[in-house]
């Protein structure tokens, strides 16, 4: 059978298979749809076998629809804004290898070759070395991190580490978004119309490419500044509703531990992490550092946070981040003894499964080795917190696009971003749809304690206020 990339070609050059000669589409179409069918029969047995029946009947084939209907839709984006970013962008970018230039007299230095920076700042400036890889001393942005945390070195050794990763992440952004987006536009809807996964990761959360929306950064500057370009048409009363789950990996982990201090703090309404803090400190008042820490240790020891982790993301020594993971245990004795039945059901059964019964199957949780067998178990205690939190998204999305219909709703439903829901809203339509969104998210599943939902509004992706 002829492959989709040898008709309709890849990247910047692909075309659309309207553009395929019929001669070509047709019997690739023919031999698509009988392998498709081939398949059926075959893998349609395989489904009771893996008591895949709910999650088959009841989350991927309705959700498929709606995934078609997401990606018709698309995105405006502000061709405007994006030049001048690619532009500002390119300014700072040469700004930054000028400077590293001058920190090292003025010869060249190609930022981009990890080969050139390990030599200068491990060979020549005397940098403490890090891991060996098989072109030589690993320049990744850990590495890079480790060096810049050393203390009492060479000052151009904190220049050029800094340049490195500031170069590296400007050009990333560029390349991948700033000068791709505008290129990825559809010429007739000039929109952006990402292509989703339905089975893109191994715990059941939807992944997207071409491009990849789910993953522009939101937490630096720069990223936002992607997001503003993802805009409505906002001229003629058009406007974005974001509605996104608050913590819910957390309100699984209770949901699934059943642990009495997590189940207490949910169904109080506190601050989980303030008051993991007051627990491990002893204290009633927190501040900021002790609840970062909480923090930290709220979302990292579930996924096999070990006092190296913790070290590595605080000013704490091995011992105390082993001391702080002691003491955080202590305060949520149900989360040690979750992670133990965890790790223990997937040695029995081969598997870790959902609250909806999603399966990942682990083929090294009782190996012999035992880097190959840790890193299954840690799938093993993540995986059902990450795919029910998959689960519950995916049922929310089912049951908003059928309520949506229902009402006759010409707001769409535009992306899905893990614990979040995009969505473009027509004129008029916004206390509707923002009552349906923020009621239907949190009822999509019924936990232990309770799901919230944060919703913001705005005329770009990234200009959103929040909304009571």
């Amino acid at each position: 059978m002829t492959e989709i990339k040898t008709l309709i070609g890849v990247g910047k050059k692909q075309i659309t298979m309207a553009e395929v000669p019929i001669e070509q589409a047709g019997p690739y179409a023919a031999s698509d749809a009988d392998f498709t069918w081939r398949l059926y029969e075959y893998l349609k047995q395989e489904i009771p076998d893996h008591q895949a029946d709910y999650v088959n009947k009841e989350i991927e084939i309705p959700l498929l629809p709606i995934i078609i209907e997401m990606q018709r839709n698309g995105m405006i984006i502000d061709k405007a804004a994006l030049a001048d970013m690619s532009e500002q962008l390119g300014t700072e970018i040469e700004l930054i290898k000028q400077a590293a230039t001058s920190v090292v007299g003025g010869r060249e230095l190609n930022l981009a070759s990890n080969q050139q920076v390990a030599n200068l700042l491990i060979d020549e400036l005397g940098a403490p070395k890090t891991r060996k890889t098989k072109t030589g001393w690993s320049m990744d942005a850990n590495a890079l991190e480790k060096i810049q945390e050393s203390r009492g070195l060479d000052d151009r050794i904190y220049q050029i580490a800094d340049a490195v990763l500031k170069f590296r992440e400007l050009t990333k952004l560029k390349s991948t978004y700033v000068d791709a987006l505008p290129l990825l536009a559809n010429p007739n809807t000039q929109r952006v119309h990402t292509s989703f996964n339905q089975v893109g990761s191994a715990t059941g959360r939807l992944s997207s490419n071409d491009p990849n929306v789910q993953n522009i950064p939101v937490r630096t500057e720069l990223g936002r500044k992607v997001r503003k370009a993802f805009v409505t048409d906002f001229e003629n009363g058009w406007q974005f509703l974001a509605a996104d789950y608050s913590q819910i990996e957390l309100r699984i982990l209770a949901h699934l531990s059943q642990d009495p201090g997590l189940l207490e703090a949910f169904g109080n309404g506190e601050d989980i992490h303030a008051s993991t803090a007051r627990a491990m400190y002893g204290v009633q008042d927190v501040s900021a550092d002790q609840r970062r820490i909480a923090k930290i240790l709220n979302f990292g020891v579930i996924y096999g946070l070990g006092p190296i982790g913790v070290a590595r993301q605080t000013d704490l020594t091995r011992k105390q981040g082993q001391e702080f993971i002691d003491l955080y245990f202590g305060k949520y004795p149900g989360i040690r003894n979750h992670i133990e039945q965890a790790k223990q059901f997937a040695r029995d059964t081969g598997f870790a499964q959902t609250v909806t019964g999603r399966r990942r199957y682990l083929p090294d949780i009782n190996a012999g080795h035992p880097g190959h067998r840790a890193a299954a178990e840690r799938v093993s205690v993540n995986m059902p917190i990450q795919g029910t939190a998959a689960d519950v998204i995916k049922l929310a999305m089912i049951n908003i696009s059928n309520e949506m219909k229902t009402q006759k709703m010409q707001s769409k439903m535009s992306i899905q971003v893990h614990d979040e829901l995009i969505f473009e809203i027509a004129p008029g339509e916004l206390m509707e749809m923002q009552m349906m969104v923020t009621t239907m998210m949190p009822e999509a599943m019924d936990l232990t304690v309770p799901l919230l939902v944060e919703a913001k509004t705005g005329p770009t992706w990234g200009d959103m206020d929040s909304v009571d």
